[in-house]
């Protein structure tokens, strides 16, 4: 399907909203260097104001995180926030990806410290890039559902390759990486879904893929995606898991992941390691006025298929979690 190019471009808000959001994301892996980045900004018209969340994390790299609010005047073109920058070549098209500030050291383990996931402070780390997202294949749109309402009223995927420089601490790597990108816009309400998988798939050589799937009642699950080889975005026909959880407070924590997709021409089967593990945190109240946090939690993973290829990417779980007690593991599909 041949995807609108002004659909890669800033979208006319629905100011009647307050939650309409556009939102971009790139992430990305270089297999040679075994790290990889995942970023985003958020633009809230209604309210004037934009947001950033910017990953890098590697093997022999710690979780380097951090989140900033800033200032979008308008909703022409995508607006720099807290020292990230997007910039269109073209529509669907190459974009350049943009850094140069410093992100937290949220540690080596497995499960980042919490507390990283905030403002740059003075102990945290310089970081500087500049790269090329190129895509390699067609843009993936979703196709049109209101059952979508409350995470998006339209979303566009695509993969390609990730070029340039990356600096941390003072260690300069020329990436050369497979990447992908995500553009979303419509109501943006995290207290609505009961859960959702969100993730990439990424591979040195395709098929690689991505897919969204989420459920609004702890039941019924909708969901999209593709998977990308020879030329083409092919949709999804299925997708299943299973996953398993560590202990942590509060929520259990992901720690293997599975998956099973299918298109019409491909599939994609295979076992995922988590790596590392971002919990991202909102207050929200539910359909009945509890108060509650909306979990998120931002994975990076190795993976292996039964074809034996090797892969990385991110995947995220979101679930609900109550503000006292145990909460069970994030509802799987």
């Amino acid at each position: 399907m041949t995807v609108d190019p002004l659909h890669d471009l800033m979208h006319a808000p629905d100011l009647a909203r307050p939650r309409w959001r556009e939102s971009f994301y790139f992430k990305f892996w270089d297999f040679n260097h075994q790290l990889g980045g995942d970023s985003t900004i958020g633009y809230r018209p209604a309210r004037g104001h934009s947001g950033s969340l910017n990953i890098i994390w590697g093997r022999e790299l710690p979780t380097l995180v951090a989140s900033e609010l800033d200032h979008a005047p308008d909703h022409a073109v995508p607006h720099p926030a807290g020292g990230l920058s997007y910039e269109p070549v073209e529509p669907f098209g190459p974009w350049r990806l943009r850094f140069d500030g410093r992100l937290n050291d949220g540690g080596s383990a497995v499960g980042c410290d919490p507390r990283a996931v905030r403002a740059a402070d003075s102990s945290s780390v310089p970081v500087s890039y500049d790269l090329l997202f190129t895509p390699e294949q067609p843009a993936h749109i979703y196709r049109e559902n209101p059952a979508w309402d409350g995470l998006f009223d339209g979303h566009v995927d695509e993969v390609g390759r990730v070029t340039g420089t990356l600096t941390v601490d003072g260690t300069t790597y020329e990436i050369d990486a497979r990447g992908c990108k995500d553009h979303s816009w419509g109501q943006r309400d995290w207290a609505r879904p009961h859960g959702w998988r969100w993730a990439d798939l990424l591979f040195p050589e395709g098929p690689e893929a991505s897919l969204w799937r989420a459920t609004f009642d702890g039941d019924e699950w909708l969901q999209d995606g593709a998977i990308y080889a020879g030329g083409e975005a092919d949709p999804l026909t299925s997708f299943a898991e299973r996953a398993t959880f560590a202990p942590r407070d509060r929520a259990p924590r992901p720690q293997r992941w599975s998956f099973d997709l299918q298109s019409a021409r491909h599939a994609i089967t295979g076992e995922a390691e988590l790596l590392r593990v971002i919990p991202l945190r909102f207050p929200m109240r539910d359909e009945h006025g509890t108060a509650m946090t909306a979990w998120i939690d931002r994975c990076l993973y190795a993976s292996t298929t039964t074809d034996g290829r090797h892969g990385a990417g991110t995947v995220e779980f979101q679930s609900r979690v109550p503000l006292s007690g145990d909460a069970p593991p994030a509802p799987t599909a």
